[in-house]
């Protein structure tokens, strides 16, 4: 098991050398049903070496990983001119060289699609991941989380005249632990965005909009010793965004849309019981605070390419704890020529929990080198750097990683 990462550096560089001396050829996919459908083999692989494997205050321990991900794309939609599909699936394979019972396989699926009009745009996306990893609020000593998350994503709008049209959505997202079920709470959020748009220019529209979401946090129990259960009784959560804003083209060379209004949240109560004796509630006052949304794009010129994104929301950590939570993320990507490209990422999210839980400040960062050899083959290098801060003990953790990745589109 030691040699495992080896074996991706020999195919890297093999791969490398077999398509630098091989004669160019036209990109096709797969296979092709009729005249509206294409089939790609969509994979990758790549060696990922981290220096806190676990993200733990002390002990930290390093390890290489080996991750083989197959994977297919279905498209959609090749000659039809207001209708597009894509789906993407792939399989992760993911073997530890020194901890090797954290082994594990992975499933992605992922479909996109859209429908245009005259009038009537229609965008929607559905997607499946399962995860092992620990993150700020997911965090196990010597061991990974396994979860499973689930999202649909879908919007209409319809214009009603030149100057006004108005939006509608469907957003739901599911978090469920498939490990340590019994330390972090399940969770299900259902949003139903609405947006009315003035045109103030031909390229900048004013928005009005509001926001309604649900969530609802599923309880939890566990063992404290022989014949002892504790159970955290399960809540719901609802919250409103009343917002305005602007989208399109806010100056000329910056592009998106930004959101400000006023969030407001309503939280029911819950009990800690132990063997069915409640020992202590948890009460949620109403709250209110500034939201904001945005997600901008700066076109600095034609090489360099620059996208910010904001948010502060009411958000749920994963002991099952209402948070509040502002974030914002910064990328850069630079393009030397057809071939060569890098990219720039700085982020900051700080998570201050309403009554009880994990507060954390996590700042990160990275660099990446991308490289086209041809319409086939792609490979990139990339660093990534985490550090966080946290009330909780033996939560504060820095943590780095390094991987090399090659990806084959066929």
């Amino acid at each position: 098991m030691k040699n495992k990462p080896h074996l991706f550096l020999h195919f890297l560089a093999a791969s490398l050398l077999f398509w630098t001396s091989s004669t160019s050829v036209v990109a096709a996919p797969l296979v092709s049903i009729g005249d509206n459908t294409d089939i790609f083999f969509n994979g990758s692989s790549s060696l990922r070496w981290s220096s806190n494997l676990f993200r733990n205050e002390n002990n930290e321990e390093s390890d290489s990983s080996w991750t083989v991900s197959p994977g297919f794309e279905i498209n959609v939609g090749r000659g039809i001119s207001n209708a597009d599909l894509t789906v993407v699936t792939r399989y992760d394979v993911v073997s530890y060289q020194d901890n090797e019972y954290l082994d594990t396989e992975l499933f992605h699926i992922e479909a996109l699609g859209s429908y245009e009009t005259s009038r009537l745009s229609v965008n929607g996306s559905a997607s499946h991941d399962e995860t092992k990893i620990n993150t700020p609020e997911n965090n196990i000593s010597d061991d990974l989380v396994e979860l499973n998350t689930t999202s649909v994503d879908f919007d209409a709008e319809y214009r009603v005249s030149p100057k006004f049209s108005f939006s509608a959505g469907y957003k739901y997202s599911e978090t469920e632990y498939q490990t340590y079920q019994d330390s972090f709470s399940d969770r299900e959020t259902t949003r139903f965005p609405l947006n009315v748009y003035y045109e103030l220019t031909p390229k900048l529209d004013l928005i009005l909009g509001y926001t309604h979401s649900i969530t609802d946090i599923k309880g939890r129990s566990r063992l404290l010793g022989p014949g002892v259960t504790e159970v955290y009784t399960g809540y719901d959560k609802d919250s409103d965004f009343f917002n305005v804003g602007l989208r399109g083209n806010i100056l000329a060379k910056l592009t998106g849309y930004f959101k400000i209004g006023h969030r407001t949240i309503s939280a029911g109560d819950n009990n800690r019981l132990v063997n069915g004796t409640i020992v202590r509630t948890f009460d949620r006052d109403n709250s209110g605070m500034l939201g904001l949304d945005a997600n901008l794009t700066w076109m600095a010129s034609s090489k360099l390419l620059v996208q910010l994104a904001l948010s502060r929301d009411f958000g749920t950590g994963g002991l099952g704890e209402a948070v509040e939570t502002d974030s914002a993320n910064l990328v850069g990507n630079y393009s030397f020529n057809a071939h060569w490209s890098a990219m720039a990422n700085l982020g900051y999210t700080e998570r201050d929990p309403s009554n009880f839980g994990r507060e954390n400040e996590l700042l990160n960062g990275g660099l990446r080198l991308m490289y086209v050899l041809n319409t086939y083959w792609r490979f990139s290098a990339g660093y990534a750097y985490s550090d966080n801060k946290s009330n909780q003990d033996d939560s504060d953790y820095q943590s780095e990683t390094l991987d090399l990745t090659a990806i084959l589109r066929y």
